[in-house]
């Protein structure tokens, strides 16, 4: 990966309002600290490990696979927008909300495959595509 690179997915969803990232809920009581937040600057594992994070990657092989020249951006985008619509749920976040901060994410992922198709080569190139270096 070229250090110019954005870290995409990792800098939008850690720059995600709590508005965002909370389910609309009952107030907690006044004790608790409010909806949960989610910081991926110490640990993306959760987010890494998750199925829908796996099925972004699998869809942007898929619109790839044919080269970057037939690559069918509107299904692209629209896919992705399912699988955001699954990540936010899964995480019980509003599916909305979590779209709308999410949706350059796909745009910039086909900018950064077009510069680097290798990229695509591996799940753990991909993340660091989407996330930066991880520590192990």
């Amino acid at each position: 990966m070229k250090p110019a690179h954005v870290l995409v997915f990792a800098a939008a969803l850690a720059a995600a309002p709590a508005a965002i990232l909370a389910q609309d809920a009952p107030k907690p009581p006044a004790q608790t600290a409010g909806p949960k937040t989610y910081d991926l600057r110490d640990d993306a594992s959760a987010w890494i490990n998750d199925p829908n994070v796996h099925a972004f990657y699998q869809a942007t092989v898929d619109a790839f696979a044919e080269g970057a020249d037939h690559l069918d951006r509107a299904a692209y985008l629209q896919r992705s927008r399912e699988i955001f619509r699954a990540l936010a749920l899964a995480h019980d976040m509003k599916p909305e909300a979590l779209q709308d901060h999410l949706k350059d994410i796909p745009d910039q992922m086909i900018q950064i495959v077009t510069r680097d198709p290798q990229t695509l080569a591996s799940y753990d190139n991909f993340i660091v595509a989407l996330f930066g270096p991880q520590a192990h």
